[in-house]
């Protein structure tokens, strides 16, 4: 054999060494680069791990040390009167009670990450976005009138208090809380994903 043929065969051992490199980084390298790198970024911004899969195979578990992820809390202050009229004579109650409500992610539902190798692209599914909590900090009785003979009873106040709860929970539902957590953790893993100079694309599992 001469130098010449040599050369070939060494130049071509060389060139297909390099293309078995280079299909594993582009292959496999880079995907799983991606995929631990955004279930890091995901843990180190919401303190969980999301499920990763890459092309259809789980390669990460989901871990949550929570069961909700709350991204949105808001204070909030809501008026309520009820009155009842028996025989002209009418008792009154109206209160007033500020709350704080949470909105977020119920995280024993699945929230996966799927990567796809050609093009290298990540779909997010997440669950919807939910009010998680309304708690009552505190409530003022702004009036409470019995009438002449339509007393006002201790069950009266009971239904007139889960009345104010209930209320809150509508105001904090119309506020936009859920639109705003659901802008908010769309930026956030966009964020994480661009940082891996891959393509986003989100999903969600919505509620009826």
């Amino acid at each position: 054999m001469n130098n010449k043929s040599s050369l070939i065969i060494i130049a071509v051992g060389v060139a297909l060494v390099l293309a078995a490199f280079a299909a594993y980084v582009v292959v496999v390298k880079i995907p799983s680069d991606l995929a631990a790198g955004i279930a890091k970024g995901v843990n180190e911004a919401f303190n969980f791990t999301p499920q990763v899969k890459m092309e259809n195979t789980v390669v990460i578990e989901q871990t949550v040390p929570i069961t909700e992820l709350a991204i949105v809390s808001r204070d909030i202050s809501v008026d309520y009167t009820w009155s009842h009229e028996w025989l002209g004579s009418t008792k009154t109650i109206a209160l007033r009670g500020t709350f704080t409500a949470k909105a977020g992610f119920d995280l024993r539902e699945p929230f996966a990450i799927e990567i796809t190798k050609y093009p290298i692209t990540v779909r997010a599914n997440m669950p919807a976005p939910q009010l998680l909590s309304v708690q009552m900090n505190t409530y003022k009785i702004l009036e409470d009138e019995s009438g002449w003979w339509n007393r006002i009873t201790n069950a009266d106040r009971e239904l007139a208090v889960a009345a104010l709860q209930h209320r809150a929970r509508e105001e904090a539902i119309n506020s936009g809380m859920l639109a705003e957590t659901r802008a908010a953790i769309e930026a956030r893993i966009a964020e994480i994903v661009r940082k891996h100079d891959a393509t986003i694309d989100l999903g969600y599992s919505w509620r009826n």
